[in-house]
């Protein structure tokens, strides 16, 4: 509203001056709504949207806690700090808009207690545009949704190597249909980016580094896993089930990401990855109808790829049991143990390497932790003064093993490598090796 038309009927030359003056400060005012709201604002949704002024940090939390479904919250360009996670419940369709993530920040630096960053259960969830800095556990975390999206979020952590660090950046578990692209995560105690316990998934040109482990893809059945960059973290890039997840893992693609100078040491307080010798590339571990392609390999210290028995981590068979009634998602083709109405899905099978390259990895095998990482000193041990190869296999559970004659070797578990430039392959009979 022009507010200088309410006097010409008293004096024109007035009426101009006040228009004048009054339209200068709307311009001035739009300018600033147009410098807070540089890349996007409500004008580009549709109803109902919010936007939230830039350190509004208590609009933020009110307004995530009575929402209606299908709304998109629009953050201004600036710092949010918060004392407490922003928790998205009871509403689907929430979209969690920024400016850019190195235009909008969400600091959770001042939170009292053992709380995620973003918490959400909510179908068709959209978080974008944004960085998430110091959430006490998980940078954002989404269960038990369908239709998550992560886009151009970046999740970090200010102390590189600190076991005090949140366990996860992005964390999206027992959902379906999950996107993450165009995001990076740094730091994390556990692992940056984690798929877990999710049926379809597309993780696409990500960055990752810095982290426990970069990616993981873990008890999750169709998951298509490209142009990623996993760089500087303890391990790179990590295919793996835990025992008795209802979800068993399955079809796997893994293709054109670069595995790169994962030399990190491991400074995860406890869990799996903390037995991640420092140097590995990928671990492939209790998974089957993985494809390793296409993907670039260089300068990871112990070894680009492993591809390893659930027995590693779990030695008791009968931890990884599940009842057959209580499995989740799609088992049809795959072969499974079973006896007495459970299934077991430690077994590693179905896995083929081919066309990756490699260059300049397994020249320094961690040894420094036999008790927790006992994979990494015992490499150390049969390599000694020479280079560990690209790709290992462990053999376990295969019927037969001969360190002399390849053609003795059997092939129960159908592993496949080959076409992989500057790689070797080695069996290890680590079942042996490891008693």
């Amino acid at each position: 509203m022009r507010r200088g038309l309410l006097f010409c009927g008293l004096l024109l030359a007035a009426c101009d001056t006040s228009d004048s003056e009054d339209t200068d400060s709307e311009d001035n005012n739009q300018e600033e709504v147009e410098t807070d709201y540089p890349t996007t604002s409500c004008v580009d949704y549709d109803d109902p949207c919010v936007e939230i002024a830039a350190g509004d940090s208590q609009g933020l939390l009110e307004t995530a806690n009575l929402l209606e479904a299908n709304t998109t919250i629009v953050l201004a360009e600036g710092t949010y700090a918060l004392d407490n996670q922003v928790t998205f419940r009871d509403a689907d369709g929430v979209s969690l808009i920024g400016q850019g993530m190195d235009l909008t920040t969400l600091d959770f630096s001042a939170q009292p207690v053992q709380t995620n960053g973003v918490d959400a259960i909510s179908d068709g969830f959209l978080l974008e545009g944004l960085t998430i800095l110091n959430a006490k556990k998980d940078g954002v975390r989404v269960e038990d949704s369908e239709g998550i999206t992560f886009r151009a979020v970046r999740v970090t952590w200010t102390d590189p190597e600190s076991p005090e660090n949140g366990a996860y950046g992005l964390y999206p578990v027992s959902s379906t249909d999950v996107l993450i692209e165009d995001c990076e995560a740094f730091n994390a105690a556990d692992a940056g980016i984690y798929v877990g316990q999710v049926q379809r998934t597309v993780v696409r040109n990500n960055l990752a580094s810095g982290n426990v482990a970069g990616i993981e893809i873990e008890n999750t059945q169709y998951a298509d896993v490209y142009g990623n960059t996993a760089t500087n973290n303890t391990g790179g890039l990590l295919i793996f089930d835990l025992p008795g997840n209802p979800i068993i893992g399955r079809d796997v693609w893994v293709h054109d990401n670069t595995v790169t100078d994962n030399n990190t040491p491991n400074f995860a307080p406890s869990g799996v990855v903390s037995t991640i010798p420092a140097g590995t590339g990928t671990v492939i571990l209790a998974s089957r109808r993985v494809v390793l392609e296409d993907n670039t390999y260089a300068n990871n210290n112990t070894s680009d790829i492993a591809i390893l028995s659930g027995l590693i981590v779990e030695g008791d068979a009968q931890q990884w049991v599940i009842p057959e009634n209580e499995l989740v998602g799609d088992v049809d083709g795959l072969t499974l143990d079973s006896a007495d109405g459970v299934v077991f899905n430690f077994r590693t099978r179905n896995i083929v390497l081919a066309n990756n390259s490699h260059a300049n990895s397994g020249t320094e095998p961690d040894v420094n932790d036999l008790n927790k990482r006992e994979l990494g000193f015992l490499l150390g041990a049969v390599y000694k003064d020479v280079d560990v190869d690209s790709v290992l296999y462990d053999a376990i559970d295969e019927s037969s093993f001969d360190a002399a004659d390849p053609s003795a070797n059997s092939n129960d578990h159908h592993i496949c490598v080959g076409s992989n430039t500057n790689g070797t392959f080695a069996s290890l009979d680590l079942e042996t090796v490891g008693a």
